[in-house]
C-alpha cells in the first residue's frame, strides 16, 4: 500500500453503481441526443445547438429535457464517487457535480428558447446555468489533474485529463465565436466538441474509477 495515500474503506456497493453511473451516462446521453435528432424534423446537428432539441418548438421536447436530467443525475453520482474514494480535498469533485446540476439538471428544468439565444428570461438562464457549469468542469479537470500529479495510481490519467480540458477549452472558445459573429452554421459541431470532451472523460475516469474500487475489493479481507 502506498504510505502516502489514507487509509480508506472499501468502496460500498452504492460508490460502485454511482461510478458504474458516470460511465453509462455520457453512453445514453450521447445516444438520446442521436435519437432527438431523427424524431426532430430537419434538426441539424451541424447547426443546431443540443438544447434545440429540448427547447421551444421541438416537438419531443420531454425527451431532450429529461436526458439532461439523467445525465446531471448520474453526474452528481460520479462526483461523489470519486470524493469518497479520492478523498480530501474534494474541490476538483465538487466542481464536476457543479457541472451536473448547472450544465445538466438546471438545463432541463430550465429549457431554452428558440434557437438557444436567450431572449426570454427562462432562455436566458438556461444559457447562462450552461456556460458556468461547463466551466465549472474544466476546470475541474485541471484541479485533478494537478492533484493526481503526485499521486501513484492517478499519475498516468493526468495527460488524458488535461488533453480533455483543453480541447474542451478550445470548443467552448470556438462554440463562443459562433454566437458572436453570427456563424450559426458551425455551432453544432463547436458545442459538440466541448460537450463530447467532457463526457468522453468522465466516462473514462468513471471507468478507471471503477477499476480502482474492484483492486480495492481484491485486497480487502473476506469478512
Amino acid at each position: 500500500m502506498d504510505a502516502s495515500r489514507p487509509t480508506m474503506s472499501p468502496p460500498s456497493r452504492a460508490v460502485r453503481l454511482a461510478a458504474l453511473g458516470g460511465v453509462v451516462g455520457p453512453i445514453l446521453f450521447a445516444s438520446l441526443v442521436v435519437i432527438g435528432g431523427i424524431l426532430y424534423d430537419g434538426y441539424s446537428h451541424t447547426s443546431q445547438k443540443i438544447s434545440e432539441l429540448g427547447g421551444e418548438g421541438a416537438e419531443y421536447a420531454v425527451l431532450q429535457n429529461l436526458n439532461f436530467i439523467m445525465i446531471g443525475v448520474l453526474v452528481i453520482g460520479f462526483a461523489w464517487a470519486l470524493a469518497r474514494v479520492l478523498g480530501p480535498p474534494l474541490l476538483g469533485p465538487v466542481l464536476i457535480g457543479i457541472f451536473g446540476l448547472l450544465s445538466s439538471i438546471a438545463n432541463g428544468l430550465l429549457p431554452c428558447d428558440a434557437g438557444c439565444k436567450g431572449e426570454t428570461t427562462v432562455g436566458l438562464l438556461h444559457n447562462i446555468t450552461g456556460v458556468v457549469g461547463f466551466i465549472a468542469a474544466i476546470v475541474g479537470m485541471f484541479v485533478l489533474a494537478r492533484r493526481w500529479r503526485d499521486d501513484p495510481t492517478w499519475q498516468p490519467h493526468v495527460g488524458f485529463t488535461r488533453g480533455a480540458a483543453f480541447v474542451a477549452i478550445g470548443g467552448l472558445v470556438w462554440f463562443i465565436a459562433t454566437q458572436a459573429l453570427d456563424a450559426q452554421n458551425l455551432a453544432g459541431i463547436a458545442q459538440r466538441v466541448f460537450v463530447s470532451a467532457l463526457l468522453l472523460w468522465i466516462a473514462v475516469t468513471a471507468a478507471r474509477l471503477l477499476s480502482e474500487i474492484t483492486k480495492s475489493d481484491g485486497k480487502s479481507p473476506q469478512s
